[in-house]
């Protein structure tokens, strides 16, 4: 058996926090319903970053008696989905076929930084999260917002809602929505992360830290050829414009990230505001957000940026960055404010790796 939340209390691997023992109540109340194979309302946890949000799925995951679980971060639940849904072209009703093989494979998914960002991720949710509740499927999942406020402002919005109906019925619905960012506490200065630093520092530093580098032009990720500045079997480095810009995508940094041990990061922009009317482009080549204030000139890239400090935080890859500007201020347009201080508050966290 797992440490249960209590026991970490206990040991004062915790700080006492009211909210986040209420939510760890409900969440083993619902444990004996599930090993019965009673039917249950499932769970969605929100908040701010730093709350612990994920440390209580993952506390709970490990501590359910049963084999029928899976958790994965939202973004590789959607990797294997769109995967799975290839593979079932042809078929009369795929979606149908999909929710039978997850149901059958799993009574208990937990979906951690629930977020829904691009059109065609937002139908297929709709549909294969009705599909998979009426199958019995429990879905314990995190995210920073509330069900109501998923994809908000996006394209054609008004198709998703009668998903967000779906999660408000069928979920119990807890907030963590305020409190102590728990990342935060142990602020020790910012071994990697540099203002303006040297190509040549950072070298050294990679080197000191991962061994002798060899210096090679490229890099090869999925299947494509990313221009890189040198590396070896644990660490790599990348000029942000090579690594952000162009046509890069998340499954480009769950690559990587699960590759190395460290990447290294330099020219990292600030990522200034702007108020002329444009669109912004998610990580996904070819769509397009509507037009609103105070965009920053660099939201497709900043979009990037904050897909890969995702995956280097999930995966344990530490990030080394060299940046036009102190983390507080990495982001100062509005657009994007909201999950970029999800990447703040993660990058904090790791200077103390």
């Amino acid at each position: 058996m797992q440490q249960s939340y209590q026991q970490l209390l206990e040991q004062k691997q915790l700080i006492h926090d009211s909210q986040q023992l209420k939510a760890w109540e409900a969440l083993t109340a619902l444990c004996p319903k599930i090993e019965r194979q009673e039917t249950t309302k499932s769970f969605y946890l929100y908040g701010p970053v730093g709350r612990g949000k994920s440390m209580l799925m993952d506390l709970f995951e490990q501590q359910i008696a049963t084999t029928a679980k899976i958790r994965l971060h939202y973004h590789h639940f959607m990797q294997r989905v769109h995967r799975q849904l290839n593979e079932l072209q042809g078929l009369a009703n795929p979606m149908q076929a999909l929710a039978d093989d997850w149901a059958h494979q799993y009574r208990v998914i937990c979906l951690d930084e629930f977020i829904v960002e691009d059109i065609g991720d937002a139908m297929i949710l709709a549909t294969l999260w009705s599909e998979l509740f009426a199958r019995d499927v429990v879905l314990v999942t995190t995210s920073n917002t509330p069900p109501k406020e998923l994809y908000r402002g996006g394209l054609a919005r008004h198709r998703f809602e009668p998903f967000i109906q779906l999660i408000e019925q069928q979920c119990l619905i807890m907030s963590l929505d305020s409190g102590i960012d728990y990342r935060r506490l142990n602020e020790n200065g910012t071994p990697y992360y540099f203002i303006n630093g040297e190509q040549e520092s950072l070298r050294q530093l990679a080197n000191q830290l991962f061994g002798a580098l060899d210096n090679t032009e490229s890099e090869t990720v999925m299947n494509r050829q990313v221009p890189c500045l040198w590396k070896n079997d644990k660490v790599i480095g990348f000029d942000f414009w090579a690594l952000c810009s162009g046509p890069r995508s998340q499954r480009d940094y769950m690559e990587l990230a699960g590759r190395y041990q460290s990447l290294v990061l330099l020219n990292v922009p600030a990522f200034t505001y702007t108020t002329s009317d444009q669109t912004t482009q998610g990580t996904e080549d070819g769509y397009q957000r509507q037009s609103l204030p105070h965009l920053s000139h660099l939201d497709n890239e900043a979009r990037r940026f904050i897909a890969l400090v995702d995956e280097c935080y999930d995966r344990g890859c530490l990030l080394i960055i060299s940046a036009a500007t102190d983390i507080e201020q990495l982001y100062q347009a509005e657009l994007l404010k909201f999950p970029f201080q999800r990447s703040i508050s993660r990058l904090i966290e790791m200077q103390n790796w």
